[in-house]
């Protein structure tokens, strides 16, 4: 080793973030305990080796140019990520050529990564119902006004559900248990094409895009035809619950808003004829 190689070694071998040092031909010629510690490596087994015949599959990063580097461990929370960057030297010393500094991003990788799912997780709550997962009272408009759209540009059919879930004991309100038991029948139920959204506490509502009245209707009918299938747990078993629905196909002149108000007033008529109000 050079006197200017023992030098910059000992001037580097107490930085905080980790170095590495490679000779002119990119082989590793020294590395600081910083460096051993953030990649769980003693200096022998790293000096002396090159990229072509490196035996650390998981820490050939270290051979690449700036950027981060992504070390896998035996579990996500043993993975790190370091932030490299490279100093190239023009000196004489063949020994000294390249020296890479890493710095342990690991914690601010994974402050991203956490702020990155809460985002997602109010983008979600924005567009879904709490209890449900299903589509909200927003998420439902803005599709409706969609589908409303493209039924008047290509006078595609397009019909709207209402579904009521009555309890015949009046109770107020349907313990969310049942709520959740019953938005999970009637996803079971749909087509992938239609959209359900909890509207209301126990009310539902269904854009069927292509689905002309009385194609909805048979939909419906099936649907409801079921509901004696469900299946809740046993301290809210009961017979007192019954579906109703209201149905509206999209006509010309229509909007979205007038095409719901179709479609309650229908669920209205049905449920007083059925003797509920």
């Amino acid at each position: 080793m050079t006197q200017a190689s023992r030098v910059t070694h000992q001037a580097l071998r107490n930085t905080p973030c980790g170095v590495l040092i490679f000779d002119q031909n990119g082989t590793i010629r020294w590395l600081n305990p910083a460096l051993e510690t953030l990649l769980g490596l003693k200096a022998d087994q790293l000096v002396g080796q090159d990229r072509e015949q490196f035996p650390f599959t998981t820490h050939r990063g270290l051979f690449k140019g700036e950027g981060i580097m992504h070390l896998f461990g035996s579990g996500v929370e043993q993975d790190r990520w370091l932030l490299c960057s490279v100093e190239q030297r023009e000196d004489a010393d063949p020994e000294i050529h390249t020296i890479k500094y890493f710095q342990d991003i690991t914690e601010l990788v994974r402050l991203q990564e956490e702020n990155q799912r809460l985002k997602q997780q109010v983008e979600e709550l924005a567009i879904t119902d709490e209890l449900t997962g299903l589509a909200n009272r927003q998420s439902l408009t803005r599709a409706l006004n969609a589908q409303v759209a493209r039924s008047r540009r290509y006078q595609n059919p397009l019909s709207l559900a209402v579904i009521q879930l009555l309890d015949s004991r009046d109770q107020a309100p349907i313990p969310n248990e049942i709520i959740l038991e019953v938005s999970r029948y009637l996803r079971d139920r749909l087509r992938w094409v239609d959209l359900i959204a909890r509207w209301d506490h126990s009310q539902f509502i269904i854009i069927l895009p292509e689905t002309s009245l009385p194609h909805g209707s048979e939909l419906m009918d099936k649907v409801l035809g079921d509901f004696s299938q469900l299946s809740l747990p046993a301290q809210f078993a009961t017979d007192a619950l019954a579906l109703r629905f209201g149905l509206a196909e999209w006509h010309k002149g229509q909007d979205a808003r007038l095409l719901m108000k179709q479609a309650l007033t229908n669920l209205a008529e049905n449920s007083a004829a059925s003797g509920h109000s």
